[in-house]
């Protein structure tokens, strides 16, 4: 069976690790068994991508690109068709560990803030580079700058 789940932890001053989610570690491994070998995977920890990175990406973003979009071809995109897009082109496809040889679209939903801002920036570049510069929003009005 397998397990997953993911805990936080701090790199002490002796080089330790201090899990901050410790009841929730203990299960997983209670779970998988003593003796087993299992796999770590330590990166630098994100907080989760924000509510306001969401809604820059849902509404000026997509807006500006689908207005570029219709202007330029013709064709409406929804919202959702576009993300779609933005995921294939600037994610790629994720395999599934349990079923060989399937693969889904990556999500947003499940990155952490500096992934969200790769993402938004490879979409940002590609646009500029096809006629259409997207601007930041103002963090302190949450809003475009003029």
């Amino acid at each position: 069976m397998k397990s997953k789940t993911e805990n936080v932890a701090t790199i002490t001053d002796d080089l330790k690790l201090d899990y901050h989610i410790p009841r929730i570690l203990i299960a997983v491994l209670a779970q998988i068994g003593r003796g087993e070998k299992v796999r770590v995977d330590i990166k630098k920890w994100y907080k989760k991508r924000t509510n306001d990175q969401n809604a820059v990406i849902w509404g000026p973003d997509y807006t500006l690109i689908i207005s570029h979009i219709l202007e330029h071809t013709g064709e409406l995109f929804s919202p959702g068709q576009l993300h779609e897009w933005h995921k294939e082109k600037f994610i790629g496809f994720i395999k599934y560990d349990q079923i060989p040889g399937l693969y889904k679209v990556g999500s947003t939903k499940d990155m952490d803030t500096q992934e969200f801002s790769e993402f938004r920036e490879k979409y940002c570049k590609f646009w500029a580079e096809n006629g259409l510069y997207i601007p930041d929003p103002d963090p302190d009005k949450k809003r475009r700058k003029p």
